[in-house]
């Protein structure tokens, strides 16, 4: 497709200014996507991106001092629409107060004194409106405005010439049949929800989170502008069995592990639909089972300290050392890559995903799956992984003994996972909004 002139792209960069430092244990599925769809973006000759935060109000010079040399987001220019706002409020509620105060008060030096702490603290106001018309002058020019996480600025749906997508990634937290941590009232979340309209056009990670908006909204959404996008990994994985490599990398997580020794690997967090004490004790009940004493399962993830005195106490009676339940907690990026190739199989057992990523890494990586049948994760791993029901502790077992006892059968999954990944790419996914953004303006 011939595009004449560069389309203006506005982009909410919120998620990552607000996880711009490295070893960010909040990192997850989300951030990644929107990183990845912006370093695509950016590929594509037809858009001259700028980028903005609805979330955080900082000026162009602090946003700057904010970064990391050679970050991301410093390759584009940086439109602070949000932050000029925030100050014109600041200073208006401050009048208004001014106000009230003189009428409360006839004491001519209290009222000049005040008249000048306002002027001291707000001597750039005449600056903060210069910005403000500047940045009302580029909103008119912006054509598209892209949001990877967050519910759209009321300042951007005012403007009818510009073109909102969005990136919906799931619908978990008001699904009745999915466990979920509470959601506090001010949750991004529940705005994203409120917001819901048939103007903005979606792109959604899977045909199941698309079947979950429209059957929850179906008033709020049109179909026609619901767009399924299937996204990718984080990083970009290979196979590396390097057990030399290995123990370096569970060295520098306190672990010390013979090269004998066998692990399962296990990715997520302490959401209760992750599903990991079900995991963990059809972990126990199988190594006990076969009296397995070279075999470990490995928790890579944050916030597990209060899951440790839950499996503790949960499987207490099971006569299983709990040593062999090893905490890496958060794995560093350059990390991840060896503790999934060398683990023995990967588990995956959530309740609800809306795509499902974890499972997509491992198999990239050259890694076995088990993983649930349930919404999204067919749509990922198709017949490359063994798929069950996530509560089905007989058929867990099972899985569990088919991979270790089979090594034929792990080298079958091992093909069929790294050619399944190659299904899906960064490319595919900002090429799918690429083809749909032109289309539509």
């Amino acid at each position: 497709m011939k595009v004449k002139k560069q389309i203006n792209l506005l982009f909410d960069a919120s998620i990552l200014f607000e996880n711009a430092y490295s070893n960010n244990v909040s990192r997850s599925g989300i951030y990644w996507v929107a990183y990845n769809v912006l370093k695509q973006l950016a590929k594509c000759p037809f858009f001259n991106i700028t980028i903005c935060l609805t979330r955080v109000s900082i000026s162009p010079k602090d946003f700057k001092k904010e970064l990391k040399p050679g970050h991301l987001l410093m390759s584009f220019p940086y439109l602070p629409f949000h932050y000029i706002n925030i100050q014109r409020h600041i200073f208006r509620e401050n009048i208004e107060n001014y106000k009230k105060h003189i009428k409360k008060t006839k004491n001519i030096f209290t009222i000049v004194n005040r008249f000048l702490k306002i002027i001291k603290n707000y001597i750039k106001i005449p600056y903060y409106f210069f910005l403000y018309n500047g940045s009302l002058k580029k909103l008119g020019n912006i054509k598209v405005f892209f949001s990877p996480v967050f519910t759209i600025p009321d300042i951007i749906k005012k403007i009818l010439s510009i073109k909102v997508f969005h990136f919906l990634h799931d619908c978990i937290s008001v699904l009745n049949n999915v466990p979920s941590q509470p959601m506090d009232p001010n949750h991004f979340f529940k705005k994203i929800l409120i917001g819901l309209n048939k103007e903005t056009y979606y792109f959604c990670n899977s045909e199941c989170t698309k079947k979950d908006f429209l059957k929850i909204f179906p008033d709020q959404l049109n179909e026609r502008n619901i767009f399924v996008t299937p996204i990718s990994t984080s990083q970009i994985f290979s196979p590396k069995y390097d057990k030399t490599v290995l123990q370096q990398v569970l060295l520098k997580y306190g672990i010390e592990q013979d090269t004998k020794d066998h692990y399962i690997f296990s990715l997520c967090n302490i959401d209760p639909r992750k599903n990991l004490l079900f995991t963990i004790n059809c972990f126990l009940k199988f190594i006990k089972k076969h009296q397995i004493d070279n075999m470990y399962f490995l928790l890579g993830g944050a916030h597990f300290d209060e899951y440790i005195g839950q499996y503790k106490l949960k499987f207490s009676n099971l006569g299983v050392s709990h040593n062999i339940i090893k905490h890496l907690g958060y794995i560093d990026d350059e990390d991840v890559n060896i503790l999934y190739s060398n683990s023995l199989f990967f588990v995956y057992l959530s309740q609800y995903e809306g795509f499902g990523m974890p499972p997509m890494e491992a198999m990239q990586a050259g890694t076995p799956v088990i993983c649930s049948n349930n919404s999204s994760l067919p749509e990922v791993v198709g017949d490359a992984a063994i798929t069950i029901t996530y509560n089905d502790e007989e058929a867990c077992i099972k899985a569990f003994e088919d991979l270790y006892f089979d090594e034929n059968l792990r080298n079958i999954y091992i093909k069929k996972g790294i050619e399944r990944a190659k299904l899906f790419s960064w490319e595919k996914t900002v090429k799918i909004m690429i083809d749909k953004i032109l289309e539509i303006i």
